[in-house]
């Protein structure tokens, strides 16, 4: 119970350090966002920076308060700016109507060109060609950014080797479908094939949070849809749960969005070495969109090695200072 009661005081206490630091972000971002223009290489809208230093002032703005490239640029009067990170968003938004059927997959690349088709071994997913979704939705189309007068390109993502080094390949191994007791499905680091629709697979991520001066502890839900072709990245609906005690605790947030669901599991001061939490089982509810293709799976994750992990963020952060927490259920 005092575990229970110091862990619910850590989350009070960061929670009320990040509602601090998002007011004093809130004019930050409107001030540094650049003027939208025509880029000379392209047909598409781009924002111009006076400097570097600018263009990273408006990146950090955009990291920190996870603003979207619509609100940042309506600060220009420019309405018809359309970012790489749109793009990616709608792709998600409509995979599932074009990797379902025939000829649908070459149809999905011509509409959408300017993303990351790797095609590599079954995996036929999309990707940002940008390894940070901060910047993404800064850039044009053409992953263009005018800074002093000149189009700079940040598509950085060209090899499935970045894709992987960045954590969002589907892991090498493979498990045998096989049924899992009470329709639950104990996940791993490694993917698992749960249906004849759903692979998922979790990644355990330990970073420090510079802002929020905190380290923190994060659970990934992975997964790919099944396709005409292969496997591929789109939205599907989960939620998350944690036990503690033998209570649950839901997450206040369920996410429906693109692989991978990210869910703050733990924190600790970042200059803190230790912590006492133990290992708690956090559950998934996935799929409620499609209930045909549904599952629950679920991990034990020792939360005080989870804290100590130092792998990083992962791809696309965007650090939001508004913390979600699991909440108890009744």
């Amino acid at each position: 119970m005092r575990k229970h009661i110091r862990f619910s005081l850590s989350i009070i206490m960061a929670t009320a350090m990040v509602m601090v630091s998002c007011n004093k972000m809130d004019n930050v971002a409107k001030d540094e966002i650049a003027e939208a223009t025509t880029s000379s290489n392209s047909n598409s809208s781009i924002l111009s920076f006076d400097s570097e230093k600018d263009f990273l002032a408006a990146v950090q703005s955009v990291r920190s308060r996870n603003i979207v490239s619509g609100v940042a640029t309506k600060s220009t009067g420019i309405e018809d700016f359309r970012s790489l990170y749109d793009e990616f968003t709608q792709a998600m938004e409509e995979a599932d109507d074009y990797y379902q059927r025939e000829g649908g997959y070459e149809e999905f690349k011509a509409k959408f060109p300017d993303l990351y088709y790797p095609e590599y071994g079954e995996d036929y997913a999309a990707f940002l060609p940008v390894s940070d979704e901060a910047i993404a939705k800064l850039l044009n189309t053409d992953g263009l950014v005018k800074i002093a007068g000149k189009d700079i390109d940040y598509r950085d993502v060209w090899t499935y080797e970045k894709i992987r080094e960045l954590g969002l390949a589907m892991p090498d191994d493979e498990y045998l479908y096989t049924k899992a007791l009470s329709d639950k499905y104990q996940l791993t680091e490694e993917k698992q094939q749960i249906n004849d629709k759903r692979k998922a697979w979790v990644t355990l991520r330990g970073y420090v949070a510079d802002e929020l001066r905190q380290k923190i502890g994060r659970v990934d839900l992975c997964f790919r849809k099944k396709g005409v072709l292969g496997w591929y990245n789109g939205k599907m609906e989960s939620s998350s749960y944690m036990i503690i005690n033998g209570l649950r605790y839901d997450y206040e947030v369920s996410a429906n969005s693109a692989s991978p669901h990210r869910y703050i599991a733990a924190w600790r001061g970042m200059h803190e070495t230790t912590s006492h939490l133990g290992t708690r089982r956090i559950g998934f509810e996935c799929g409620n969109d499609e209930p045909a293709y549904s599952f629950t799976g679920w991990i034990d994750v020792d939360l005080d090695a989870l804290l100590d992990k130092n792998n990083g963020p992962g791809f696309w952060e965007s650090l939001s200072f508004s913390f979600p927490i699991y909440k108890r259920s009744f």
